[in-house]
């Protein structure tokens, strides 16, 4: 009859162990850091949620639309002029999403540099404090700044905009809005 006993608790004890082993390590693995998550986007997500309303700017688009912009530096000097023209070329990478995308130039004064055709916002000093000259941002069409590209100085401008464009396909493709 013990023997029936101790072979009842062992099995117990075993079933236990079977359930609650993996939970255990599971929560040990999570809470000691030893599991690094998987991300897809490649730029930098902008948190705290802001948009440009609550930074009292104004959008530039009449129609809403997700907005691809530039953050212009006081001077456009040779990586300003390729980042434009990839901003340019991203556009029209964007194929059957380029309808829902519309490239802005983020301007905290006149310049030379920015084409007749480009739509400009001029920056507030709210704005101004949130972006860094010569970074790139996505806007959705609610006016949410999503994520921003900050180029490093001997950094591939070119890789850079590829990442940008695949995070931009991929939430265009992913949207419901604009």
């Amino acid at each position: 009859m013990t023997s029936v006993v101790i072979k009842g608790r062992i099995v117990l004890i075993s079933l236990i162990c079977l359930f609650a082993l993996p939970a255990i390590i599971a929560k040990l693995v999570l809470s000691q850091g030893w599991y690094e998550t998987g991300v897809t986007n490649r730029g930098q997500l902008i948190e705290p949620y802001t948009t440009l309303e609550q930074l009292g700017q104004v959008s530039p688009l009449l129609v809403r639309g997700w907005q691809l912009a530039y953050v212009l530096p006081q001077e456009c000097g040779e990586q300003c002029q390729q980042q434009l023209y990839l901003m340019q070329q991203s556009h029209v990478a964007l194929g059957k999403y380029q309808e829902r995308v519309v490239p802005v130039i983020w301007t905290s004064q006149p310049s030379d540099a920015v084409d007749e055709l480009m739509v400009v916002m001029q920056m507030n000093d709210a704005v101004s404090a949130k972006v860094q000259p010569g970074q790139m941002l996505i806007v959705d069409p609610l006016g949410q700044l999503v994520m921003s590209y900050t180029p490093q100085s001997n950094e591939d401008l070119s890789k850079l905009s590829k990442d940008m464009l695949a995070d931009l396909r991929k939430l265009l493709k992913l949207s419901r809005v604009g």
